[in-house]
This record gives structure tokens, sequence and C-alpha cells, in this order.
């Protein structure tokens, strides 16, 4: 079949989409490359956590079970939450995923803010959705402007606290005044994929909020603070019905038995948590002042990365990438969520952001 043939028979929304493009991985050729692109753990997990997942691995023979029995139990009781509100998937995209398909179609419109994650126009357009973005207002997320973008089409409203790759947050009691003003008959989707690393009396990562808005959808993943990344595995908390209708969508065995048993586990090492969340409360502070002292801007983060900003031409911007990559140092451009001048550093070891501090200020001084 001609390729204009194949582009008829799929949903216009589809023909659309501008494929994601992950951050770089790896540099051709080239050894210990320090990645800084993805927002990834830089810590491992506890080696005793190691040695269990290799016996796992015999029986990999055997679907996993199918509802993740174990990890919502662990989950119901490491954030004291109801067992029977929680969905898990193949990564927090895929329980993204879900809920578009269940709530969302071609006759309704999906709010996501501008400079926020862009997988979610992604599954709001493969579910046939038109999208509709909300400006933000000086890179934090405007409810105001989420709330003027509302209409009788709207289905959802996606959005993250903290936010990527902004790194802003909503406090609160905005967040209560915002979900107060949204319509019932609209889903809203707060994807807490950074949540573990606030330490801020005046945030709420949702999980509270449940019980008064049947309609808010939390999502978390085990890819940032519980360092799992590599095992894809997310979960949601929402009201019971809610959980029902994304249940019937879920793709059977969605969650790999390794994913489940390592993810209920990590749960129990607070001691690993309380290490992750020092070194990122350490670098938060340090990383924006120094990136300041050399010219660039670096943006106030409650995240596990800082959003840098070039503040003269784009064309400066590439030069600083490429002398970076040069050095085998990989960061996130950031031309594809609409911030031309800017790039994203994900918090590494501090080894890798020392060496990073180093090199970047080198490049600076060799820039005319």
């Amino acid at each position: 079949m001609e390729k204009k043939t194949i582009s008829k028979l799929v949903k216009p929304t589809i023909n659309e989409i501008a494929k994601y493009i992950p951050g770089d991985s790896s540099i051709d050729g080239k050894k210990n490359v320090i990645k800084l692109s993805s927002n990834e753990s830089p810590f491992k997990i506890p080696k005793k956590i190691y040695s269990l997942a290799k016996n796992l691995i015999t029986e990999t023979n055997l679907y996993p079970d199918g509802n993740s029995s174990i990890l919502k139990k662990s989950l119901s009781e490491n954030y004291k939450i109801n067992y029977d509100q929680i969905i898990c998937g193949n990564g927090s995209d895929d329980i993204l995923s879900i809920i578009a398909q269940a709530f969302s179609d071609s006759n309704s419109e999906v709010i996501c803010s501008q400079y926020g994650f862009i997988y979610y126009p992604i599954v709001a357009k493969i579910s046939g959705a038109k999208v509709v973005t909300a400006k933000t207002e000086k890179m934090t997320i405007s409810c105001n402007n989420i709330i003027k973008s509302i209409t009788k089409k709207t289905k959802i409203i996606f959005f993250a606290n903290p936010n990527n790759p902004t790194g802003t947050v909503i406090f609160k009691k905005e967040l209560i005044s915002f979900l107060s003003a949204v319509p019932k008959n609209i889903i809203v989707v707060l994807d807490g994929a950074y949540s573990e690393f606030i330490r801020h009396q005046s945030y709420s990562d949702g999980l509270d909020l449940v019980r008064k808005f049947p309609n808010l959808i939390i999502t978390r993943t085990f890819s940032k603070i519980f360092a799992l990344a590599g095992l894809r595995l997310g979960w949601a908390y929402s009201s019971r019905h809610i959980i029902e209708i994304l249940e019937k969508v879920r793709g059977p065995f969605n969650v790999n038995l390794i994913a489940q048993k390592i993810g209920s586990l990590i749960l129990k090492e607070k001691e690993f948590l309380n290490k992750s969340i020092l070194h990122n409360l350490k670098w938060q502070k340090k990383l924006p002042n120094f990136v300041d002292s050399i010219g660039l801007k670096g943006h106030a983060t409650f995240a596990n990365f800082i959003l840098i900003e070039v503040k003269d031409t784009k064309k400066k911007k590439i030069e600083i990438l490429s002398k970076l990559l040069k050095n085998k140092i990989i960061v996130r451009d950031l031309e594809s969520y609409g911030l031309k001048n800017y790039f994203r550093v994900s918090i590494g070891t501090n080894s890798q952001m020392n060496l990073f501090m180093k090199i970047l200020k080198n490049v600076m001084m060799n820039i005319k």
C-alpha cells in the first residue's frame, strides 16, 4: 500500500503527532559518557534487591500477577491509601495513555499546559482529541489560563506538579482553588513524577485530595527517585469508579513480575530514599547559583533537574551543547518543548556534577 493510502486509514490526529524522541543515551564510539538528559536517579538500587531480582529470572516462563497485588499492597501501606483505588502500569506513561483512551475521543478537547511534558498531547491525539494549550506565566503553570481554556468539549486536563521541564511547582492552596474551579465532569490528571523530591510544608502531592475531588487522578512513577527507570513501572490513584474504568482499558499483564517485586521492595528502603532526597536538595540550591555565575540563567527547581537559559542566541546554545557532547556530557535540548534558548540538566552524582560544572565553565569562557 502507498504511504498516502495508509495515512488515510489512521485517525487524522495521529498524522499530526510529532514522534516522541527521548534524551540521548550514548555517544557513538565514546565510553564513560555522563548522561544528564533523562532525569534518572544517579544512584543504583541497594545490592540486596539485585540478588532477589536474579532469583525472579527463573520464573519468566510464567505470566506475572495480572492485578499487581503485592505491589498495590505495598503502595497502599507506604502511602496510607486505599488498595482498591490504585492501578499499576508499565511506567506512568502507560497509565497516561490508558486515561486518554478511556476519557477522550474525536469530539473532545484535552488541555495541556505550555512547556509541559510533551507526551501529554501525544496520548490525547492518539485518542482523536483536539489538544488545547494553556499558556504559562513566568515558566509556571497558570491555573487561571487552564480554567479560561475550558469549553463544553473539555474532557481531560493534564499537568505535572512539579512541572517538567521547568521545575516549577503549584502549592497546595492554589491547587485546591484550581480543583474547586474545574467542573466535576472533567478529569484532572496530576502527574507527580517528581513529587518525592519536594520537602515543603505548603506542597501537596494530591493523594490527600482525591477524596474531596473524585475527578482527580494522581499518576506516579518509580523511574525517578526510586531508580527503576529501566524496569518501566508506574501507578495511579483516584476514586474507585475511575479506577474501575481504567482497569477495563488496561492491557493484561502490563507490569512484569520483576518490576512488581522490586517495586514493592524499594518502597521499604527509607535510607536509600532519604539519601536521594538530601543529595537532590543540595544540588537544587548549588547548581542554579553556579550557572548564574558563568553568564547563563539557572532557574530555581523543585525537581531533580535544572532548566538553563542561554541569554543570547539560539546559535550560542547549539555551540554549548556541541562542546558538552565533545566532552562526553549529554544534556537535554528543549527545542521540541518550544524552549529554543533552553536546555535541561539532570542532577547526577557528586563527581558527575562537579565535572559538568568544570567543563561548562570552560566552555563558557571560550565562547565568543
